[in-house]
């Protein structure tokens, strides 16, 4: 949820106590979302009736892991969800990276994905990170109908809860260009956001990679509700600004909240994506009536003025694992 949900905030900088090594470039875009469902055709089912069509199936392909030397059968597609370029994999047959973490956390998002112009320039990020103290997890070839995509994975989940990924190569990014962030309702990609308990360490330590330090906010919620209940909840918010799309890290305070209810069903990690809405009552007529739940909402700031909006969360636990936010700003 957005940072003007603040009447009043604590804003504060959590500091390692050390500056950073200067912080890559590519970190300030995430080229795409690598994201585990266990029925892709479900999930993409579920997103076209959110109005998002912009859609590639590929099917059936091998994808090779160079690491652990296996060749395993999946199913991808390629989707541009408003703005979120998103890379659907459905594990099929074999062990692999996929199939580790579709069992360990079930239906979710893993990586943010950043392209780097050629394989060396992911060498050297990898050598880079290497001397920090960050493995490769993995490097994937697969080859589709439309060509061949690759990609390489730090180990950075257990610390950093998502795995910093890296893609190049002009296939890929033909087909990411080829999907338009349209949709039915014109919602557009304002945040990539996290479930998390504790956000200290995550912070250090992708501040240790060259990120910048999360800005703490604890928000003042108004009128907060949860699956059509009253609650009075709360949250503290660790926020990454300096990126073309926000990055919000949203740590449960007092329950219920989604949040929670992330970290318990799937762990921490990606939680959601969060969209800009015009017309927030349309929106939600619209998907109610298509069968899905509003999770958890509120507001922020002084009803009516300027400053103050308004956030709802869909709940899309049977569309891959993820939640949809929905933003609205009093103009």
């Amino acid at each position: 949820m957005r940072n003007t949900l603040l009447m009043l905030s604590c804003v504060l900088l959590i500091s390692c106590g050390n500056n950073a090594p200067d912080a890559p470039e590519y970190f300030k875009n995430v080229d795409q979302v690598l994201w585990v469902v266990g029925d892709l055709d479900h999930t993409i089912s579920q997103w076209n009736k959110l109005g998002f069509n912009q859609i590639i199936n590929l099917g059936t392909a091998n994808a090779f892991m160079k690491k652990s030397g296996s060749m395993v059968k999946i199913k991808i597609a390629k989707a541009n969800l408003g703005g979120a370029n998103i890379t659907w994999i459905q594990p099929m047959e074999g062990e692999s990276l996929f199939t580790e973490f579709h069992k360990a956390y079930g239906d979710g998002a893993f990586s943010l994905v950043h392209r780097m112009e050629k394989k060396k320039g992911i060498r050297a990020e990898c050598r880079r990170l290497a001397k920090l103290g960050v493995k490769v997890k993995e490097e994937i070839r697969i080859p589709t109908r439309k060509g061949e995509l690759f990609y390489v994975v730090a180990d950075t989940y257990d610390k950093g809860k998502y795995y910093l990924g890296f893609a190049t190569g002009w296939d890929d990014e033909k087909m990411v260009k080829s999907l338009s962030p349209g949709n039915l309702h014109d919602l557009k990609l304002s945040q990539y956001a996290f479930a998390i308990r504790d956000p200290k360490p995550v912070s250090e330590y992708w501040h240790s990679l060259g990120q910048p330090e999360f800005q703490i906010n604890e928000p003042v919620l108004g009128n907060p509700h949860y699956f059509g209940k009253s609650v009075d909840h709360s949250l503290i918010q660790g926020w990454q600004k300096e990126f073309d799309i926000d990055y919000e890290w949203c740590i449960p305070v007092k329950n219920p909240t989604v949040y929670d209810d992330h970290i318990k069903k799937h762990g921490e990690g990606i939680h959601h994506l969060a969209y800009s809405v015009k017309d927030m009552e349309a929106v939600l007529k619209d998907f109610t009536e298509k069968g899905f739940s509003v999770s958890q909402g509120g507001t922020w700031g002084e009803s009516g003025k300027p400053g103050s909006g308004r956030y709802e969360y869909v709940d899309l636990e049977k569309a891959g694992g993820l939640a949809l936010e929905l933003l609205w700003s009093f103009n």
